[in-house]
């Protein structure tokens, strides 16, 4: 509060108003010509959007930022219209939106000024604000102009994307504060930062990007990463002691995580030291990785973490003991306290998703102090704490592959602070993230359904994405959540005799593959034609994305993790029947990248006596892949497409 402070005064010693860019719009508009012809043929065109924030007076001993905004919007189509014909902006209480103004420029040069009741405000279940409104004369070639001004809290860092789905011809940023208050700027794919100026003694930085593509998602890619963006960080205040001193490094970072979450009395110490002695599990725990283990488990399923608990103690120890429940900052305090009166050693770091953006260690933002880890190096596993559905080794995979910021203790004699330091989050190997199948099919004698036994096991990263449905769903909901993950075909099955094995989170620490199996009586997967039954073998291996794109491809290739697949199928021909067909059942299709191995798909069969025997195996090795890889990766990907079409033939001896 006092660093707040001392800017506040700084910022109500000034006077006046000034910026180098001006959010107002023309009096009497006229249409923009637009000189890249590419541009027209999309559906709608960013003609210029400015973002402007200034730090600015709030109260008498506060602060925060105007943000405003200016955008012009050239539709094109039908489909643009519809993309820009109504707008909605996010704010909240903290947050308001001061004002706003829209209107339309017709094709034909007319001007359609929204009115004030045009604006409504709208919140949904969950609490959020959204302003609407619907422009009006929206035709093609009309431009869309609106512009905001909105308060925003007071933040040392940030980030503000310059880009959007469509294209943009022109792009500008500026951020306006004290003299006094500098603030840097980086920009990221595309975006260009001015020099530094002051005008009338208020500092000036601008950033500037212009003729950029619009940027559609692809599948397996990451999205927001590619976005041109600004990052900014509060670093000189020239009017405090110290003025030449950064205000913000990793490891001054680092010694304020440090302390926030290694202080502890006796008394919460000798409350939870006696939570665990109290509990014969933990007692028989054997090393720190089983004790690590117990003690993740027991705070994920005894402790609730909400994102906001209507109490200023909620994170502390005695509440969290107490009422079970606590916030993001409530669970990290009790997970460090356990661990230190267990001395269990650990270092605790944060990241940010890589499908978000990409850690830059560089520059020393804390807004990409997103997602907390614990790291043991006595274990060398992390330790995700805010994630309730994750178990140590396992952490969300898009954090691995990412770069990371860590505190590593230091011992000065009797007196122990913190350091930063820089570390890639290592990424798991594809084996251990797996779904199997285990399948068996007989025939009725009618030769109208296929009885298929099946059982799935997940392991790895795949059990995690559906072991909530097997853990907390009753019985009746968990058996119809089962047909969705077990269903070979988009139409309807008899699924019955449903088993669970593994189904709980003490299996999953151990190392135990989550098990499904059922009954699938399938009538839609075989079809006869004359004296011959055709039969969709391919089926069996599950539903599978083709991966086909008309246009061409911009982005790398990415996936959250590392994985494989292995399918066993074993089909008994009936009496009196052979199969035919089966040669389409050998499939070998390879990736190779720099002299190895990618990713791959191979299947092969066996033919002894009535059993048929496919043995189907799918891996990918590695998270990214170059773009230029993108035809060879896109083969192994429909090659499981394509075997899921094989159609084997029962003939009729």
């Amino acid at each position: 509060m006092k660093k707040l402070f001392c800017i506040a005064l700084v910022l109500f010693s000034m006077q006046g108003y000034s910026q180098l860019l001006t959010i107002s719009w023309e009096e009497k508009p006229e249409l923009h010509t637009i000189k890249n012809a590419s541009f027209l043929k999309e559906s709608a065109i960013v003609i210029r959007e400015d973002i402007q924030m200034e730090l600015v007076p709030k109260g008498k001993d506060d602060i925060m930022f105007m943000k405003r905004i200016h955008r012009i919007i050239r539709v094109n189509d039908e489909k643009g219209i519809e993309m820009y014909n109504k707008i909605k902006i996010g704010y909240s209480k903290e947050q308001p939106i001061i004002s706003v103004k829209a209107r339309t420029i017709t094709s034909t040069g007319k001007v359609i000024a929204l009115s004030a009741d045009a604006f409504k405000d709208l919140t949904d279940e969950q609490g959020n604000m959204d302003k609407i409104f619907a422009m009006e004369g929206v035709e093609k070639g009309a431009e869309i102009e609106y512009i905001v001004f909105q308060e925003q809290r007071f933040s040392s860092f940030g980030t503000e994307y310059m880009q959007d789905a469509v294209p943009t011809i022109e792009n500008n940023f500026e951020l306006i504060t004290p003299s006094a208050l500098i603030f840097e700027l980086k920009s990221y794919n595309q975006v260009k930062v001015e020099k530094d100026s002051v005008f009338e003694e208020k500092n000036h930085v601008l950033a500037h990007s212009e003729n950029l593509i619009g940027l559609e998602e692809e599948k397996y890619a990451s999205y927001l990463p590619h976005f041109a963006r600004i990052e900014y960080v509060f670093t000189y205040n020239l009017n405090a002691k110290g003025r030449g001193i950064r205000i913000y490094t990793w490891d001054g970072i680092a010694k304020t995580i440090y302390t926030s979450y290694s202080q502890f009395t006796d008394k919460e110490k000798k409350a939870v030291k006696k939570l665990l002695e109290d509990n014969k599990e933990f007692a028989a725990c054997n090393g720190n990785k089983e004790k690590i283990a117990w003690i993740e488990n027991f705070v994920k399923t005894t402790f609730v973490q909400q994102e906001y608990v209507a109490d200023e103690n909620a994170s502390n120890i005695d509440f969290i003991l107490k009422n079970k429940v606590t916030n993001e900052s409530g669970i990290k305090n009790l997970f460090a306290l356990l661990f230190t009166v267990q001395n269990i050693t650990y270092e605790m770091g944060y990241t940010i998703s890589r499908f978000t953006k990409e850690f830059d260690y560089n520059f020393v933002n804390a807004d990409n102090l997103k997602e907390c880890m614990f790291y043991f190096p006595d274990t060398k596993q992390y330790l995700a704490p805010n994630e309730p559905f994750y178990r140590t080794p396992f952490i969300p995979p898009t954090w691995c592959g990412n770069q990371s910021f860590f505190c590593k203790t230091l011992h000065l004699g009797d007196i122990i602070t913190a350091s930063a330091e820089n570390r890639k989050i290592p990424e798991m190997a594809p084996e251990l993230s797996y779904h199997n199948h285990e399948v068996s099919v007989t025939f009725n004698t009618a030769m109208d359904t296929s009885i298929i036994q099946i059982a799935n096991e997940f392991k790895g990263y795949n059990a995690i994405d559906v072991m909530p449905i097997f853990v907390f769903l009753e019985k009746e909901k968990r058996d119809e959540a089962t047909k969705d993950v077990l269903r070979t075909s988009q139409k309807d099955e008899k699924i019955d005799n449903f088993k669970y094995e593994n189904n709980d989170y003490k299996s999953f620490m151990m190392g135990k593959p989550l098990r499904v199996s059922a009954t699938i009586h399938a009538t839609n997967n075989i079809e006869k034609a004359g004296n011959k039954y055709l039969f969709k073998i391919g089926e069996l291996i599950g539903r599978q994305e083709e991966m086909y794109q008309e246009k061409e491809r911009k982005f790398d290739l990415e996936i959250p993790n590392a994985h494989q697949y292995a399918r066993h199928i074993k089909v008994t021909i009936p009496a009196g029947y052979k199969v035919n067909n089966v040669d389409k059942l050998k499939m070998n299709v390879l990736a190779n990248v720099d002299g190895r191995e990618s990713c791959k798909f191979v299947s092969d069969y066996t033919l002894t006596g009535n059993i048929l025997e496919v043995n189907v195996f799918e891996i990918y090795h590695e998270t990214f892949t170059a773009k230029k890889e993108y035809d060879t990766y896109k083969k192994v990907i429909n090659a499981s497409a394509d075997f899921n079409k094989i159609v084997v033939v029962l003939e009729k001896l």
